[in-house]
């Protein structure tokens, strides 16, 4: 499906679709997280949502990549993620299930309740703090959602994050845990659409030759990041995020 779009769309829209991962990783570059959840809702003006969670697939894992094994200790690292991981593998089977057999608008509306929801949770979400007795069964439901959220909409992280955060991680701690996540699951996600018939291992190098752009803006988002305060800008993509989640659902409703 991503071969037809090089052979077959305008260079416009392979343009627009360029720059729009440049964009992604500009805000990778300046806050560490967030690809998917600014590159989604711009890829879906230029192509369909089952193609930009194609496209997505392997930039987040060579992105996250660095700093998941950043450290040592990953080994550990994957034991403590295990709650999440046992959630995360059936919640990714049953998103992607439900991705591939979607009708384009309805897969857009539902993209589009998933972004709003997502960024209005990680805007408005209160500080949490987790029980070690609750941290099981938090993390296997946590993991289950954001399994669902990255088949659907390729952003398993955000509802993780809020769960990691919970449980207590901050500063490199947490970069680890989540980076390291964001590569078992979107590794995940890219087997299910690759073993699907809309997609192929050509899909898998034209998704690995997007992650040149995202480098490029997480190169130029790095050199950034001391001159705009991290907070301000997260808080301003989350807003447009959700903004963008609205028009999602304006195209599935109306198109």
């Amino acid at each position: 499906m991503l071969i037809r779009i090089l052979y077959f769309e305008r260079a416009s829209i392979i343009a627009a679709v360029v720059c729009s991962l440049i964009v992604a990783g500009l805000l990778k570059g300046i806050i560490g997280v967030g690809m998917p959840v600014v590159a989604l809702p711009l890829l879906s003006l230029f192509i369909d949502i089952k193609s930009a969670a194609m496209l997505l697939s392997m930039p987040l894992i060579f992105s996250n990549l660095p700093q998941a094994l950043e450290g040592g200790k990953t080994g550990r690292c994957l034991m403590q993620l295990t709650p999440v991981i046992l959630g995360m593998i059936p919640g990714v089977f049953l998103g992607v299930r439900v991705l591939l057999a979607l009708d384009a608008n309805v897969a857009k509306t539902i993209a589009g309740l998933v972004l709003m929801g997502v960024g209005g949770v990680t805007l408005l979400a209160p500080k949490l703090q987790l029980q070690s007795r609750l941290v099981l069964p938090t993390g296997i439901t946590f993991g289950f959602f954001g399994g669902i959220l990255g088949g659907i909409a390729a952003m398993p992280g955000p509802l993780v994050f809020i769960f990691l955060l919970a449980k207590g991680l901050r500063g490199k701690a947490f970069t680890k845990e989540a980076s390291l996540y964001l590569v078992v699951s979107a590794g995940l996600l890219a087997i299910l659409l690759t073993a699907s018939r809309q997609f192929n291992w050509l899909d898998v190098s034209v998704s690995t030759a997007a992650m040149l752009p995202v480098v490029l803006g997480m190169y130029v988002g790095q050199h950034m990041r001391d001159k705009i305060a991290p907070d301000t800008f997260k808080k301003l993509v989350l807003i447009a995020v959700i903004a963008a989640g609205v028009d999602l659902l304006r195209h599935g409703f109306f198109s």
